[in-house]
């Protein structure tokens, strides 16, 4: 006896719709994961080359403020900020007239 009901006999093998979802999901998953770890180590590297090249002149300047670190903090605290900073990018949008 062979079943009438259409959706019982659908071959579900892995189609593209299934390789959109698998996508998706490959977004979400660098979104939440990649991105951030990705900013603090270009913002670490960032911090890296200004303790370098300017580094006691911008101890100095912190000192100015009240912000006491060591040169050897200035990466940490770039990474730091330039993580924090990920979160309060904003997107303009141009209104056509």
């Amino acid at each position: 006896m062979k079943r009438t009901d259409l959706y019982l006999n659908k071959d579900y093998d892995f189609n593209m719709d299934n390789l959109s979802i698998l996508g998706i999901i490959a977004i979400i998953i660098v979104t939440i994961f990649i991105i951030p770890w990705l900013s603090f180590w270009l913002a670490y590297f960032g911090g890296w080359v200004a303790k370098i090249t300017i580094g006691n002149q911008l101890v100095n300047g912190l000192e100015l403020i009240g912000i006491i670190i060591s040169k050897d903090q200035i990466p940490l605290l770039a990474g730091i900020l330039g993580w924090i900073g990920g979160f309060f990018k904003a997107t303009s949008i141009k209104k056509g007239n």
